[in-house]
């Protein structure tokens, strides 16, 4: 059997492609030992309002840049949790699935969690299951590499580590990624394609590219259906 594997950031309420690209996969691997940069959403993702969109963002200051994304902390500060979670149900509370998600949601933001990663992780899970889509899960930082390794050699090594046949990329390794040391090292790449659906958002017109939860609080459990028909791999 043939072993597709992905790697990805554990970020902050991930848009729909990160979840269709999961899809596509047997095993992922939560890369919790990259550095943040100045453009990550592993802090922030996009939500729908009624005048387009706005960030969610977990304030956590320029001190994070450039620092491993497993060790970086959620703020002292509490306030940002609560205000999260008005502006969630503040949007989406006259959206069909709502209610049906709420208790989820509600309660997680009021958990004390110590890093970011692992507030992340815990919707990463809870919006999987939500999904359908059953895949293998594994921590870049409880893996035995090298981590100061980084680029291509980063992901070949995360590849080899978990026994890859296949690792799929994101369209845009193929700007990054040095192609040919993957036949080198007898692991083959496939680059992920990504249609974006169009579905029914709350509120008039449609935004692209907004948190999984719009999703699912707007399709509830035809969510999985839209993201399956979403992606597809190339070569």
């Amino acid at each position: 059997m043939i072993r597709i594997v992905t790697a990805h950031q554990p970020n902050y309420l991930p848009w729909i492609g990160f979840f269709s690209k999961i899809k596509q996969s047997d095993c992922l691997i939560i890369a919790d030992t990259v550095v943040m940069g100045d453009k990550s959403v592993f802090n922030r993702n996009k939500i729908r309002t009624n005048n387009g969109w706005v960030y969610l963002t977990i304030p956590i200051g320029h001190k994070a840049l450039n620092r491993k994304i497993c060790d970086i902390k959620l703020p002292s500060d509490k306030t940002w949790q609560k205000n999260h979670w008005q502006t969630v149900y503040r949007n989406y509370a006259h959206t069909k699935f709502f209610k049906d998600y709420q208790d989820f949601f509600e309660e997680l933001y009021q958990r004390d969690f110590t890093y970011i990663w692992q507030l992340n992780l815990e919707i990463i899970k809870y919006l999987l299951k939500c999904f359908n889509i059953e895949v293998e899960m594994l921590k870049a930082s409880e893996m035995t590499i090298d981590q100061n390794l980084r680029s291509t050699d980063f992901i070949i090594a995360l590849m080899a580590g978990c026994g890859a046949d296949i690792y799929l990329s994101g369209p845009s390794g193929r700007n990054y990624l040095n192609l040919k040391k993957f036949p080198q090292q007898n692991i083959g790449l496939k680059f992920f394609n990504f249609q974006h659906p169009v579905y029914q958002q709350r509120y008039p017109g449609f935004e692209p590219d907004m948190s999984a939860i719009d999703l699912l609080f707007n399709m509830g459990p035809h969510a999985g259906d839209v993201i399956s028909a979403s992606g597809s791999l190339e070569d």
